[in-house]
Formats: structure tokens, C-alpha cells, sequence
């Protein structure tokens, strides 16, 4: 009888302790399934932030300012290959001279024209102009935008079709039809390009030619001690001389650090 009960009392036991371990190890599974039941919604979180950020970078980079290499779309345009609307907009509230001589490179597709005549540089839109530098017969422009009668836009002389165009230093003008030719005339003239208005980067390129470094040279010992409109016929020639090696240059095509200031 006493080995019986202690046999029951051994089976007894043995049945809690494994009652006991089977209670810890599904303790245990059901620590481990929160664990990883947690851990995923943490992981989703991470993902759609990485995602977000991802994506944020990319706006940043999408909406880097950049000068447009392709016409505008749109039947509006007439099949004239002219810049998007938005960015010609915010090209003609200022004036962007280092974007003009990206533009006036050879083999860009923007369409040119000539002046036939004298004109005032007057920027209808409403933004910067450089008032006093005249435009002048023969002189280079590239088409930005078609303006018409209907537009209800500020009224220039006695007809206010024509364009809105970008000049080689930097400015916009405004154009009427009766005032420019699409043919190319055998004297072609361009804007004067003001040298300290051209971003560093873009200077110390141009500064590096040397027919540019010559001629940078002379003006600079030329024009040493005078100030604007007090200028001594030297200085006026040296300066026309450096701009004009500019012009030269870039319509060469060379390859031209990015502008520094952009619409």
C-alpha cells in the first residue's frame, strides 16, 4: 500500500511539472508572436518614412531650377519652338545674363529673329528691362512667347501682337510684328553683355581664354580710375572688344559651367 501511494503521489507530480512546462513554453510562443506581431507595424512605419523621404528628395531635385533644353508642348505655340510658359514667365521678372549665353549656344532649338529696326527695350510683361540699351537693326533675339492683339496686356505703340524676346544680355523685350525678320540678314548684331553682371563661375570660365584674358586685360587698364558714363574712348573700345570675344566664344559651343542664378 505504501509503494502504491507513493507511486500516485510520483505520477502526480510529474503530470504538474509537465502541466507547468507546457503552460511556460506556450508562455513563451505567445511572448515571441506579440514580438513579432509588434514589430511589423514598426517596420511598415520605417518603410513609409524612408518613402516619404525618398520622395521628398526627389521633389527637391525635380524642382531644381534648370534652363529648358525642349520646346513647349501645347497647339498654342503654333509649332514654334519656344520655352515652357511658366519658366519664360519668371525669366522676364528679372534679367539673366548667364542664361542667355546658355541659350544663344549653337544647336540649342529656340527660335531666332532679327530686328529691322531701332527699338526701345520696353518689357511689356512687366518685369526688368535695361532701359537706355537701344535694340538695333540686325540684333539677335530668341523668341520666348507669342503675344497677341487680344491678350488685354499693357498696349505698346499702335499694334500689340508680337513677342516677348530674350536678348543676349540677359533682358527681355518686347517685339511687334512690322519690327523683326525671321530670316538671318547678313550683319548680325548682339546686345552689349554687361561683364559684372555674369556669375563668377561663369566669369572665371571665360576669364581662363585666353583672346578673352587678352582682351579682359586691356579694358581693365583702359578703364582703371573711370566710372560709369565718364569713360575714355579706349575704355569704350576695350569693352566692346571684350564683348565681342565673348559673343565669339560662345558661339563656338563650348561646354559652360551651370548659371548661378536661374528664373
Amino acid at each position: 500500500m505504501l509503494v502504491g501511494s507513493r507511486s500516485l503521489r510520483y505520477s502526480e507530480t510529474l503530470r504538474r511539472m509537465r502541466k507547468l512546462i507546457c503552460y511556460l513554453v506556450l508562455g513563451f510562443l505567445a511572448a515571441c508572436g506579440a514580438s513579432v506581431s509588434n514589430a511589423e507595424p514598426s517596420s511598415a512605419a520605417d518603410e513609409a518614412s524612408a518613402k516619404a523621404e525618398t520622395g521628398a528628395e526627389a521633389g527637391t531635385k525635380a524642382t531644381k531650377p534648370r534652363i529648358p533644353k525642349r520646346c513647349a508642348k501645347g497647339r498654342k505655340h503654333n509649332g514654334e519652338c519656344v520655352p515652357p510658359p511658366g519658366w519664360v514667365k519668371r525669366l522676364c521678372d528679372d534679367v539673366y545674363p548667364d542664361v542667355a549665353l546658355h541659350m544663344f549656344a549653337p544647336g540649342t532649338p529656340w527660335k531666332r529673329m532679327y530686328m529691322l529696326q531701332r527699338a526701345e527695350p520696353v518689357n511689356a510683361s512687366g518685369g526688368s528691362s535695361l532701359i537706355g540699351d537701344r535694340m538695333e537693326r540686325g540684333e539677335e533675339v530668341i523668341a520666348l512667347r507669342r503675344r497677341s492683339e487680344n491678350e488685354g496686356e499693357i498696349q505698346v505703340g499702335n499694334n500689340n501682337a508680337g513677342y516677348d524676346v530674350l536678348r543676349w544680355n540677359g533682358a527681355c523685350a518686347t517685339i511687334h510684328d512690322g519690327e523683326y525678320a525671321e530670316d538671318r540678314p547678313s550683319h548680325i548684331v548682339q546686345s552689349k553683355v554687361e561683364w559684372r553682371r555674369i556669375g563668377l563661375p561663369l566669369r572665371q570660365h571665360l576669364e581662363a581664354q585666353p583672346a578673352i584674358a587678352a582682351a579682359y586685360a586691356a579694358r581693365s587698364k583702359s578703364c582703371h580710375g573711370f566710372s560709369m558714363g565718364n569713360v575714355s574712348g579706349d575704355c569704350e573700345s576695350n569693352d566692346k572688344l571684350l564683348m565681342q570675344e565673348v559673343v565669339r566664344y560662345i558661339q563656338t559651343g563650348p561646354a559652360l559651367p551651370e548659371a548661378t542664378r536661374m528664373p
